[in-house]
């Protein structure tokens, strides 16, 4: 028994079925990703989002929260915006390269490049407008789907996360970083409502 479970395992790991799990996985991801956008530009999420919106509020023009809460989540929600993303992928390219790591500074470098062309795309075929039930905090511009915020900082974040753990001899080391760039991503989507 303890030998067919290791051949299971070690079938498992093996580098292509790795691959067609990842390529399953992401297209699983895409499938959904697609459902929720056909929903979203039949506006039939746009009772829900308000109710979201509205339960963070108090009144449409005053968040829950003092006035350190509502700074605390414009700060997160910086973390995703273009300005602190690009100098974020500067810095970091500017890392592998001068450290030899040419494929990494490249993978920094396509990463970014290829969010912002995909966003650009996707916002220009969704169209959908800001939600204007509420006020916002920090006036946004701009289209609201998919959030470039949140879209950046889950392609960056993670992106760099994985790179760094890779490097990383220590597996609970690698779980620790690949974790914090979960977070980072979860903070920067949640800040953005």
């Amino acid at each position: 028994m303890r030998r067919h479970l290791r051949r299971g395992i070690d079938w498992f790991r093996a580098r292509d079925l790795q691959l067609i799990a990842t390529l399953a996985a992401i297209g699983m991801l895409i499938l959904i990703f697609f459902s929720i956008a056909d929903e979203v530009s039949e506006n039939s999420t746009q009772k829900f989002d308000e109710a979201i919106l509205l339960a963070l509020r108090a009144a449409p023009d005053d968040p829950l929260g003092s006035y350190h809460v509502e700074a605390g989540v414009m700060h997160l929600s910086a973390l995703g915006s273009g300005v602190v993303t690009t100098l974020i992928v500067i810095i970091v390219t500017g890392f592998f390269a001068l450290s030899g790591h040419w494929r990494y500074a490249g993978l920094m470098v396509a990463c970014a490049a290829g969010c912002g062309i995909v966003m650009s795309l996707l916002k220009g075929l969704f169209e959908r407008a800001r939600p204007t039930v509420v006020t916002h905090i920090d006036p946004p511009g701009g289209l609201s789907f998919p959030s470039g915020h949140s879209s950046i900082s889950a392609a960056l974040y993670m992106t760099l996360a994985v790179l760094i753990a890779r490097r990383l001899e220590q597996r609970r080391l690698r779980v620790y970083v690949v974790a914090m760039g979960v977070l980072m991503m979860v903070l920067v989507g949640v800040s953005r409502l």
